[in-house]
């Protein structure tokens, strides 16, 4: 397993499978895990470091979102604290993503030295802002739902890091499962999460990770972009530049499925009347109500 970035609080590990990104985050009271994931012998990489270097501290284990890449490793720790989204916690489709994580081992003979479950929490986030202090480490963590229904991210204070589970991932671009609306409204708001805690790096789910105020938010105009021109196309008839999207994103044997997918759940949204397009400004505009959001920061 590659370690892509490494400082002194900071390890990135990252699978061969889908650049897949698992961090390590060590301060001076507490070894933060974020996704642990993929393969068996990649998780027993990452666990094998956090245990040379846990001495006495703490082991915390963070999950973004419930997708089944990112909660396969799981087991394989032995955590005092689990930390995750409220809608991950109430999760409807649990059987489902351990399903998907069985059949995965299944389909390529996989054998793992730890069972796969679905994992519980000890501290789960109800809205954006809520913090969790333990020692001089403070982390505070925002709703983003988009992607998935039940994602979150996740702020270091004292380090300047995001990690933001699966968006702004410079290897894929906006993979909606849930919904655009709130995809869009995710990336929205993350100019005001980094007012409020001030952090110059972002570690995404796949990929790269930023390692600048420039980078992330280049990333983020990118993201906005593909969606606002997936729109204008639905919207118009237009036909949509993919000469141009696989040009940016290196794998479309595999990436046009979800580009698709985008296409038929934004279409579904059109039809549905949950966003319109105005021509004259070229822009969308959401139809969703206005619903009241509490932001608990300090």
């Amino acid at each position: 397993m590659n370690i892509i970035y490494k400082d002194h609080n900071i390890t990135i590990f990252q699978s061969v499978l889908f650049q897949t990104n698992s961090t390590v985050v060590e301060t001076e009271d507490v070894v933060l895990v974020v996704d642990p994931a993929w393969l068996p012998d990649e998780v027993m990489t990452i666990k094998h470091y956090v245990d040379s270097v846990k001495g006495g501290k703490e082991l915390f284990l963070v999950f973004t979102h419930s997708d089944y890449d990112h909660i396969i490793g799981y087991k394989a720790f032995s955590p005092d604290k689990v930390f995750m989204s409220k809608a991950m916690e109430d999760n409807p489709n649990k059987e489902v993503v351990i399903e998907q994580a069985l059949s995965f081992d299944e389909k390529f003979y996989i054998n793992r030295p730890y069972p796969i479950e679905y994992p519980s929490a000890d501290f789960t986030v109800f809205r954006d802002g809520v913090q969790f202090k333990h020692g001089q480490t403070k982390m505070t963590f925002y709703l983003t739902p988009g992607h998935t229904a039940d994602s979150m991210m996740l702020v270091i204070w004292q380090i300047g890091l995001c990690i933001a589970g699966d968006y702004l991932c410079n290897v894929e671009f906006p993979f909606i499962y849930h919904s655009s609306i709130d995809y869009e409204e995710t990336l929205e708001k993350l100019p005001s999460i980094h007012d409020k805690n001030w952090f110059t790096r972002l570690i995404p789910g796949h990929g790269d990770p930023a390692l600048s105020i420039d980078d992330w938010l280049h990333r983020r105009t990118e993201s906005l972009a593909y969606i606002y021109a997936l729109r204008e196309s639905i919207s118009t008839g237009i036909p949509f530049d993919e000469t141009s999207l696989w040009e940016r994103y290196d794998y479309p044997r595999l990436q046009h499925k979800y580009h698709l997918d985008n296409l038929k759940l934004m279409t579904r949204e059109f039809e549905e009347g949950l966003w319109k397009w105005d021509a004259d400004l070229s822009v969308s505009v959401l139809n969703k109500p206005d619903e009241m959001q509490g932001d608990g920061d300090a």
